[in-house]
């Protein structure tokens, strides 16, 4: 399997995921809405939607570092000539891949930290898997970085803005 269809599977898996993600929040969404209107609010509406809406922007984070539709200020890098632009890429793509090793890290350490917790209306539910969101979407924060690399390389070298900004 070559480069370019690991990218497509990837970027396909994370829209599945992200897709299944918005259906399960907005359902917890209209059902908390709809118990609290008729009089009988869902205990644990408030936590869930939370988890879940944490859940929906770190992996939403993967995704859009795939597409490069993160915030940058690429006129910045473009005014500098060729020589610093290409050091200051790989500057800036070091303390990314530095920072989601990071988190990666001590994400996995505070799940470690927090075993026996459960969420605090729903106690079957364990803390570490609500916060297993933390290492995860960093580890595929890095995929997508990597998969992207190449792409943003080229539109830097070549002048363009990277992420397709204008």
């Amino acid at each position: 399997m070559n480069i370019e269809v690991f990218k497509e599977k990837y970027d396909k898996f994370l829209e599945l995921i992200l897709f299944i993600m918005m259906i399960a929040l907005a359902t917890v969404v209209i059902m908390g809405v709809s118990f609290r209107w008729a009089g009988s609010a869902l205990v644990w509406y408030d936590e869930v939607a939370a988890v879940q809406l944490a859940w929906l922007t770190y992996y939403g984070s993967a995704y859009a570092a795939l597409k490069g539709g993160h915030i940058s200020v690429p006129s910045i890098l473009k005014s500098f000539p060729l020589g610093i632009r290409r050091i200051l890429f790989f500057v800036s793509k070091f303390f990314i891949y530095a920072f989601f090793a990071m988190l990666t890290f001590y994400g996995f350490k505070v799940m470690y930290l927090i075993q026996g917790e459960t969420l605090t209306t729903l106690e079957w539910v364990p803390q570490p898997f609500a916060q297993s969101v933390i290492p995860i979407a960093s580890i595929l924060f890095i995929i997508s970085e990597t998969l992207n690399f190449k792409e943003s390389y080229q539109q830097m070298m070549e002048g363009k803005i990277v992420g397709g900004e204008e």
